[in-house]
């Protein structure tokens, strides 16, 4: 990274530190059949988004963004948003490039 471009207090091994926490916490949800966010009470549909190149944990509605916020349910997902993009055909977008995952 050029120093110049660089955020203040956001160096190579600060990044890398917090890759290495998310990939660890992707394999702590791995084996997650849902997750609550904090102390909720709604268990949400486990996804993975991309993050800066890294594979981390996110609820498929969207509803929190910080991963370390996530603990393992073993209960069935309750959320109605998580539930219905399930249940949606993922299609193409007419003119949308297709990425391949």
């Amino acid at each position: 990274m050029n120093p110049q471009h660089e955020p203040a207090g956001l160096d190579e091994s600060t990044v890398e530190h917090l890759a290495a926490t998310l990939r660890r916490r992707r394999i702590e949800l791995a084996d997650a059949a849902g997750v609550r966010i904090g102390q909720g009470q709604v268990v949400h549909g486990l996804t993975t988004h991309m993050w800066a190149g890294v594979p981390v944990p996110a609820v498929q509605c969207h509803a929190a963004v910080d991963p370390l916020r996530l603990t393992p349910s073993a209960g069935p997902v309750t959320c109605r948003r998580c539930l219905g993009r399930g249940r949606q055909e993922q299609t193409q977008v007419p003119g949308q490039t297709a990425l391949e995952m």
